[in-house]
């Protein structure tokens, strides 16, 4: 999705409603879906991981007696330790209930967990932050296809393809959250990178369409209020504030800024009601939906709001003392070796991702996470477990900035209170298996099972739903069926979708996955 100017986003919004129109004419709004005041989070933020990872090395699943037949032996990747033995993985905290706990190999030096050389800070920060309180990990997950743009596609909506038939997590949730925030959340879905792909909102309303914002700068040719970005627009933005009224004419219950131009579009759409078949109707509607969302957003100074707001700020007012022997200017970074690797480049993408979170300016967020693991080489596994750690333990430091900052409107609430985390990529990647003699084989493959982490509001404490063979399968867990019944099975891509959209607050009828779905039970907190 490119940047584009005001008059070009205003068309592609309208062409949006008329494809959402035409793809789905019972879904043009989210009334029927109207958020209950429930203790459920408001928003989501799905950090993904590009390529296909290999999450067993970062939350291990697996028995102690299992871990030597797919994990290899210890060893260095530039300068970095990685794999590691089965005495070398510790439980987080406690087992809570029947499930296991959450497990990773203790990389670090627990003495001095700075300590680099033979040791690693990696994956440290969930121990730091105390993560386990508010994190679950479903493992094996089955994506069904090895492809990456049908797995990716399965990854946001739940079914694997080469088009979207269902709309992805983030519109979904931006959609049935829309009529409770319309007035203070204008940028219902935004988009800050995308490696792999765009979620879309298939079949959903142009308010829960992705809007691309890579960064403060890009927004100013579209959003910005102030004369000095935008001295063209001076004179043509007088807005008047009144009764938001639908495209019968009818109060909607809120107000909206418009412009002249923008009143006189909006009022055709009630001239022409009725005048033909319901179908022409329920069209007209969705255009007039479309130029009041398109309307809100642009009468709302986005680009000071994000401007005034502090995204990465714990981090820096209180470095995490373990992140002492990486770069001190990146809050989002680390280090192999001497000085064989340093990750840079993640700090922006992570600041405007909480920028966006802190201000309550919308709904769903979507954050590539930069480095892509689709490796197809000899060193892949090292540079899955290495990176991986690193990545993931990059999430747990945005994980922590969330649960030191206060949420919006919600006292005595942090911000990762009210906010699902989803950290995944498109699929798994080969596992490694060891032979007869001692000597391990290391695939560097597409792999279809794969793993989701939870992180937040309303999702249980600690544990490890799911798992996997030690030839990388996924195994049966318990699920509650779309139509509540129990059964047991390996987990689906629809199944994680539906799990995300439970913590949500939505019920099984207020959504739809082809080809069945349920929740996995165990991640929700009860």
């Amino acid at each position: 999705m490119t940047n584009t100017s005001r008059r070009t986003l205003l068309k592609w919004a309208l062409g949006a409603g008329q494809f959402a129109l035409l793809e789905r004419a019972g879904l043009l709004g989210s009334s029927a879906a109207r958020a209950a005041d429930i203790d459920v989070p408001s928003r989501l933020a799905v950090l993904y991981i590009p390529g296909g990872y290999r999450p067993a090395y970062y939350f291990t699943p697996m028995d102690d007696a299992d871990i030597p037949l797919c994990v290899p032996a210890p060893s260095k990747y530039s300068g970095e330790p990685v794999f590691f033995d089965a005495g070398e993985v510790v439980n987080l905290a406690p087992p809570n209930g029947s499930y296991k706990p959450l497990r990773t190999w203790q990389s670090w030096n627990p003495a001095n967990p700075a300590e680099r050389d033979d040791f690693s800070p990696l994956m440290y920060g969930f121990s730091h932050f105390a993560l386990h309180e508010q994190l679950s990990v479903l493992h094996g997950i089955d994506q069904g296809t090895n492809d990456h743009a049908s797995a990716f596609i399965a990854s946001m909506c739940g079914v694997a393809g080469a088009d979207y038939r269902a709309p992805a997590v983030h519109s979904v949730i931006a959609n049935h959250l829309f009529e409770k925030y319309r007035e203070s959340r204008p940028l219902p879905f935004v988009v800050v990178t995308g490696e792999r792909g765009t979620p879309l909102g298939m079949g959903l309303p142009s308010h829960a369409s992705p809007v691309r914002v890579p960064s403060i700068e890009a927004l100013k040719p579209q959003l910005s209020a102030k004369p000095e970005d935008n001295p063209w627009w001076t004179g043509l933005d007088a807005r008047t504030e009144a009764p938001e009224l639908d495209a019968r004419g009818q109060p909607t219950g809120g107000t909206l800024k418009t412009t002249t131009v923008e009143r006189f579009s909006l009022a055709r759409a009630q001239q022409l009601m009725g005048r033909s078949t319901a179908k022409v109707d329920n069209y007209l509607e969705g255009l007039h939906g479309s130029l009041s969302s398109v309307s809100r957003v642009l009468a709302t100074d986005v680009v000071s709001v994000l401007q005034s707001t502090k995204g990465i700020d714990f981090l820096t007012a209180n470095r995490p003392a373990y992140l002492a022997n990486y770069l001190k200017n990146q809050s989002f970074t680390y280090s192999f070796g001497p000085a064989n690797f340093h990750l840079t480049g993640l700090d922006s993408r992570m600041d405007l991702a909480l920028r966006l979170l802190k201000s309550d300016i919308c709904t769903s967020v979507h954050v590539s996470l930069q480095l892509d693991f689709d490796t197809h080489n000899a060193s892949g596994h090292g540079y899955s477990c290495a990176h991986g750690r690193g990545l993931m333990d990059c999430v747990a430091r945005f994980l922590g900035e969330l649960k030191a900052a206060p949420a919006p409107g919600k006292p005595g609430k942090t911000l990762l209170d009210d906010t699902l985390v989803l950290v995944m990529s498109e699929f798994g990647r080969s596992w490694a298996s060891r032979g007869r003699d001692g000597t391990y084989s290391l695939p560097d493959d597409h792999h279809p099972y794969t793993s989701v982490c939870f992180a937040g509001g309303n999702v249980a404490a600690n544990r490890q739903v799911g798992s996997y063979t030690s030839r990388g399968l996924g195994v049966p867990v318990d699920i509650i069926e779309e139509n509540g019944q129990p059964s047991r099975r390996v987990p689906r891509a629809a199944d994680a979708v539906t799990t995300a959209l439970r913590i949500m607050g939505m019920s099984t009828h207020d959504f739809f996955i082809p080809g069945g779905y349920g929740e996995v039970t165990g991640i929700r907190r009860a």
